[in-house]
């Protein structure tokens, strides 16, 4: 009969189904995400941590997060924040934030739309204001009217209250004729 060898006794089939461990480094990574993660929920505003369907623990922690003012407070307490983020799905909560900040970034564009169309009005593209005067026919002579004034005010180093008041205007005009 056969003697035994080691090697008969390694059944590498046994450890194939092992499951892959997180590095520290890595669960520090997630830990921070997770606090970050509170934090830009808790600064989206007390009403929206309160409609957001969170655990009344972590729901608690966020709204006191505003708070703290002292540093190691805030540290300590953020660190709890991210303790309590890993006890349920937060994939709803990170869906929030990115909605909000999608939301930030629409908006600036928008504004940065309305300030280089007001710019060109004031630079003199008689174009644009005759095709804003067309599109807007009830708006169309106050427009001319502050699109001429803020030219004015330009020329002579005047301060731009004009030019204020057209940017005013020209957000407040319908978003699809813009």
């Amino acid at each position: 009969m056969r003697k035994k060898q080691k090697r008969d006794m390694y059944a590498p089939e046994e450890f194939d189904e092992t499951e892959e461990l997180v590095s520290r480094s890595q669960m520090k990574r997630d830990m921070h995400a997770l606090q970050q993660l509170g934090v830009d929920l808790a600064a989206l505003g007390d009403r929206v941590v309160k409609e957001a369907n969170l655990p009344p623990e972590v729901e608690k922690a966020l709204l006191l997060i505003k708070k703290l003012k002292k540093h190691e407070a805030r540290r300590r307490h953020l660190q709890y924040v991210g303790k309590l983020m890993r006890t349920f799905d937060t994939t709803h909560v990170q869906e929030m934030v990115e909605a909000a900040k999608l939301g930030h970034e629409v908006k600036t564009e928008e504004f940065h739309r309305v300030e280089q169309m007001r710019d060109a009005l004031v630079a003199g593209d008689d174009d644009l204001l005759q095709e804003l005067f067309e599109a807007h026919p009830e708006e169309g002579q106050r427009i001319r009217q502050l699109t001429l004034g803020a030219r004015r005010a330009k020329a002579k180093g005047k301060p731009p209250k004009d030019s204020r008041a057209l940017f005013k205007l020209l957000r407040s005009l319908p978003e699809e004729e813009k």
